[in-house]
């Protein structure tokens, strides 16, 4: 890398650093309030509002870099085309391309590294932060799904709980099969194994149950036991579809598990290979901004550029937002949906960035 790709490198990682430092404080105040009506609800102290606001800061930092990537882009062409040295690299050969790879390349690292650190962080904070404003529902019931299998922790009050794990479920009739349970009743422990079981209203009902007494290690054999549960279907289905409190390395096991529980949809192949493929999304997003920043001449109102930027932002959200809602209402394959959202701005950029270059 030559000393001014080197100098472009520097420079956009700078402008989108800086950009990305002020847009976060500013959403991290917003975020105040939202936090103050959490506490006001709980009675949480000032110690519990900070610990809160950290929980926060990676996922506002993951969803707000697109948008600040686009800000940062434009103010540094603005920089370069206010001090000549545009022109100046025009003039000795640079085109519009070359001028391009260093700042894409910045980019593009900086949305890598969001993806490797930042996405597992942001995802381990949230689930805390969920946890924590969400105390009374955990306390009652947690579903986690694990290696093709269903935890649950069912607690209907503090001498009765529950362990239950599953190997196979069919959310269509809530019908279940191969299922172990750990029962958990004031001094008693006991282990029930069942072939099948199906959820009704409060109740498990298992069919040909095992049931053995861990405390005196007595074996019986029931035809029928009915566990008293403290969730439906509903509570199920929405543990395991919350596809996105999962890490981008967790993708293709969780594809499988909910491929296996018939979860899977369009919508949820979208969001993981947007997440996958965002270090590329935002330098195509970088792409569009040159196309439309680069045209401006030295002296001229900057505003019109950065309210063309944001729109672009706007636009181009607009339009993911649009597919997204295509996607799930027509059945689209995801890839397709992706092709449109990738594809669509950035042959407006192209566009842009060829006249630019034929001027």
């Amino acid at each position: 890398m030559n000393k001014l790709n080197l100098y472009l490198f520097n420079l956009s990682t700078k402008y989108i650093l800086v950009n990305l430092a002020i847009f976060t404080i500013f959403i991290m105040f917003l975020n105040v309030i939202d936090l103050a009506r959490i506490l006001s609800e709980t009675d949480k102290g000032v110690v519990n509002f900070i610990y809160l606001s950290i929980l926060k800061f990676p996922s506002i930092l993951n969803e707000i870099l697109p948008f600040v990537t686009i800000i940062g882009i434009s103010f540094l062409f603005r920089n370069l085309i206010n001090n000549n040295e545009f022109i100046s690299m025009r003039n000795i050969g640079y085109s519009i391309f070359d001028i391009f790879i260093p700042i894409g390349l910045s980019v593009f690292l900086i949305g890598l590294i969001f993806l490797l650190f930042l996405n597992p962080i942001s995802v381990n904070f949230e689930n805390k932060f969920d946890e924590l404003t969400n105390k009374n529902d955990q306390s009652l019931y947690s579903i986690k799904i694990s290696e093709n299998e269903m935890w649950i922790k069912n607690q209907i009050d503090k001498n009765y709980s529950s362990f239950i794990n599953i190997k196979n479920i069919d959310l269509k009739d809530m019908h279940a099969k191969k299922i172990k349970i750990l029962l958990i009743k004031e001094k008693l422990n006991i282990l029930i194994q069942s072939e099948e079981g199906k959820f009704s209203n409060n109740s498990f009902l298992l069919k040909n149950v095992k049931y053995y007494d861990l405390n005196t290690q007595n074996y019986q054999y029931l035809e029928k036991f009915n566990l008293n549960i403290n969730f439906n279907k509903e509570n199920i289905i929405n543990s395991i579809a919350d596809y996105k409190s999962i890490p981008f390395y967790k993708y293709i096991s969780h594809t499988k598990t909910l491929k296996k529980f018939n979860l899977y949809s369009a919508e949820i192949g979208l969001y993981y290979l947007s997440e996958i493929l965002k270090p590329i999304f935002i330098v195509m997003l970088s792409f569009v901004v040159l196309g439309f920043s680069g045209k401006y001449k030295r002296n001229e109102n900057f505003f019109k550029i950065l309210f063309i930027s944001i729109s672009i932002g706007f636009v181009i959200f607009f339009l993911k937002e649009i597919i997204n809602k295509m996607t799930i209402t027509l059945s689209i394959n995801f890839i397709i949906s992706y092709f449109l959202i990738f594809f669509i701005p950035f042959v407006v950029g192209l566009y842009q960035v060829i006249k630019i270059e034929n001027d």
